[in-house]
């Protein structure tokens, strides 16, 4: 009985091996079906590391049409890894779109703006000529959003510029902020919020699993002016500055802030209250032009904040070493720490660092594919 069992299991032994040979010789064969022009690979070759597929580069000029600039960037795009390889040229155009709302009494855009947008996009696309970009694109944001002529602005700009425009969703703006600053800082998704500061809203950005979470604040730089102007009792004019801004004025306009900041998503909540979680800035920087920008917490805002009340526009010029050609600026330095403050107090924010340039909008377009799926520009000048 013993001798039959051992010829048994030596021959179930020699079944397994033999069936576990045929096994690997299929798995072998599976590796070398590799064909090439309709013929396969030798043994030989196809032992042979596989080469990685190429990385496809592409090189796209996008438009980031805000409240108060034009920004535009050419950019080499790998597509391979949705990466920014190389930066070839920004520049920005100032116009004021969101202060010719202010003063429009139809809520649209007037004609004389129109004709400026349309010229101000004209010659950013004559500097990015050279580039030979592949696509253009461009996003517009808050002053589209609330112009009830926007759309025909937007038909303007395709028919005689030959650019696709997208009029975004304020949400879509606040992801766009966040795709642009995890471009720029080597930071976990999961652990970081960006803050978008624009010229007409700002938005509060963070990524939960599959979705993202944004708080959709409707103060920007320019809203942020006319407020304070409305506290003081100046006239809503685009010329209008509210410096000097007094103690007095700069505390209501801070409460004002708090108490325009409702409904704070509670995913964003509970991301912001952890203590590893880094707040990225993108868009404009409140402390623009000051020493040690990019980092900062709540306390240097205030002492910045503190240490330009009182000063009108000569004053801040000087203070702050601004060139006469940026004279656009001065009513805006104060104006925009005291809404930096307010958002920060509002929603428990101690620290920012400030990874990105005024166009964040620009540097999310590049690297969103839905942007970009027909190659959609064709160059009319």
């Amino acid at each position: 009985m013993n001798n039959l069992f051992y010829t048994l299991s030596f021959a179930f032994l020699l079944f397994t091996t033999h069936i576990s040979a045929i096994i690997s010789e299929k798995a072998d064969f599976k590796v070398n079906e590799q064909e090439i022009k309709g013929e396969w690979l030798s043994d030989e070759e196809a032992k042979k590391p596989l080469k990685s597929a190429p990385h496809k580069i592409v090189r796209r000029a996008a438009f980031d049409i805000g409240s108060g600039q034009i920004k535009m960037q050419v950019s080499d795009i790998d597509l391979t890894t949705n990466k920014i390889i190389n930066v070839l040229l920004t520049d920005t155009a100032y116009v004021g779109l969101r202060e010719n709302l202010v003063k429009s009494l139809d809520g649209r855009l007037s004609s004389d703006i129109q004709n400026k947008t349309v010229e101000a996009i004209s010659e950013l696309m004559k500097k990015a000529t050279p580039f030979h970009p592949e696509a253009y694109h461009a996003i517009a944001t808050e002053a589209l959003r609330l112009a009830k002529n926007g759309d025909t602005l937007v038909e303007r700009i395709k028919n005689e510029m030959g650019m696709s425009v997208t009029i975004v969703s304020q949400e879509e703006e606040g992801i766009l902020g966040f795709i642009s600053a995890m471009s720029e800082a080597h930071v976990d998704p999961y652990r970081a919020v960006s803050w978008d500061f624009g010229g007409g809203s700002f938005q509060i950005t963070t990524k939960c699993g599959d979705h993202y979470s944004v708080y959709l604040g409707r103060l920007g730089k320019t809203p942020m002016k006319n407020a304070l102007l409305k506290i003081q009792g100046k006239d809503l004019d685009p010329t209008s500055s509210p410096n000097p801004i007094s103690k007095l004025q700069a505390t209501q306009a801070i409460q004002f802030v708090k108490d325009n900041i409702k409904d704070i998503p509670i995913e964003l909540r509970q991301k912001l209250k952890q203590s590893d979680v880094v707040v990225l800035g993108v868009g404009i920087n409140p402390l623009w032009g000051m020493q040690k920008s990019t980092h900062y917490d709540i306390n240097r805002v205030l002492q910045e904040l503190n240490c330009r009340l009182n000063l009108d526009d000569a004053a801040i010029r000087i203070n702050d070493s601004i060139t006469a050609d940026r004279k656009e600026a001065f009513p805006y330095v104060v104006s925009n720490l005291i809404l930096a403050y307010g958002v920060m107090e509002a929603l428990d924010i101690t620290q920012v660092h400030y990874v990105g340039t005024q166009g964040a909008n620009a540097i999310g377009a590049l690297l969103s594919p839905q942007y970009w799926v027909s190659n959609e520009i064709c160059q009319k000048h």
